[in-house]
């Protein structure tokens, strides 16, 4: 156990500093949610990841986007639905780019283009298996566009991870595997909710999470390479919902006010529930800005979230919870200045 500790000190040591704007990959489930399905909202995957999104895009001035993988997903309800990279090209992609010139005239530092990709376990619904060869990626392309997108960086590239582990935990055993622990060196995994002892979860069972049942062995599997010091993977647990979101404005009033442009519409429309949106992930990218509450090294790099440290990270996002959402207000409102 020592040993791992050490191991794991010493990666986090050695891992490259964040650059002026971090850098950074998303793995997510979001689709369109005009697609039926069976869950809260009649929609297939939860639509929590559209306003995550639409925040993100808000804020894309302050990161080094590298990619966005959308629909990694193993519902095998999605295998015959439309190519999830072209609805997020027009959705997501349709609204940035009406909303571009406004945000960099008044904000600037907006990156022209930011690329969706299509997960490639979304036409298969496969899951991730612990005991499979995966040495070769020529079926996982978006898992082998994150590692192109890594081998060439002398910074840290943040993976935030949105729903399932199966891609991520393909590249961390692909990796090994092939004695790439270079690669592995400049990621760092940053997850929201595949872990909570208070919320969904118990301290007895705090892998008994939504993210974490959906896929457990990719889940099992990457935090056991986290225990033992071959990756740095911080465990957001439920800071995000129970932070961000329950400390968030409540109300139509406060909302509505977003509607002026495109990005800050699909923010509002993408999850709006209990008189907020609920927008949970963003915790993985608002804890790479400091300033905003909860700051990346207030969660540990071995993948274990304690009762106490969650508590204080949702207590420190939940007393932020207004600055943010004043922040991607201002956002909009730039978005929409003639």
């Amino acid at each position: 156990m020592l040993r791992a500790t050490l191991l794991l000190l010493t990666l986090a040591t050695v891992l490259p500093a964040l650059a002026d704007k971090p850098k950074v990959w998303i793995y997510t489930d979001t689709s369109d949610k005009t697609i039926p399905g069976g869950n809260s909202e009649g929609t297939l995957n939860d639509p929590d990841d559209i306003s995550a999104m639409a925040g993100y895009l808000l804020m894309a001035s302050e990161f080094d986007t590298l990619g966005i993988v959308v629909a990694s997903t193993h519902r095998g309800e999605h295998r015959g639905t439309p190519d999830q990279s072209e609805w997020a090209e027009r959705y997501f992609g349709g609204a940035y780019r009406h909303d571009l010139p406004a945000l960099n005239r008044e904000i600037g530092g907006y990156p022209e283009n930011i690329r969706f990709q299509e997960s490639c376990i979304k036409p298969t619904a496969e899951r991730f298996d612990p005991k499979k060869d995966y040495r070769s990626l020529k079926d996982y392309d978006t898992v082998q566009a994150l590692l192109d997108a890594v081998e060439g960086q002398s910074d840290a590239v943040n993976v935030l991870c949105w729903g399932s582990l199966t891609e991520p935990a393909i590249a961390v055993s692909h990796c090994l595997a092939t004695d790439r622990r270079d690669l592995l060196g400049k990621m760092r995994f940053i997850a929201h909710w595949t872990d909570s002892p208070h919320h969904q979860g118990s301290p007895e069972k705090p892998e008994d999470v939504a993210n974490c049942r959906e896929d457990a062995a990719a889940c099992r599997y990457m935090k056991q390479r986290a225990k033992a010091g071959d990756i740095v993977y911080h465990e957001c647990g439920a800071i995000g919902q129970h932070g961000i979101v329950s400390g968030s404005p409540k109300g139509r009033e406060y909302f509505d006010r977003f509607r002026t442009s495109r990005l800050g519409t699909v923010f509002v429309e993408g999850k709006y529930v209990h008189n907020c949106v609920d927008h949970s992930d963003a915790a993985t990218y608002w804890t790479l800005l400091g300033g905003w509450g909860v700051n990346l090294n207030d969660i540990r790099p071995d993948g274990s979230n304690p009762p106490e440290v969650e508590l204080a990270n949702e207590a420190k996002f939940e007393g932020s919870s207004r600055r943010i959402h004043d922040e991607l207000l201002r956002r909009s409102r730039a978005a929409s200045a003639d």
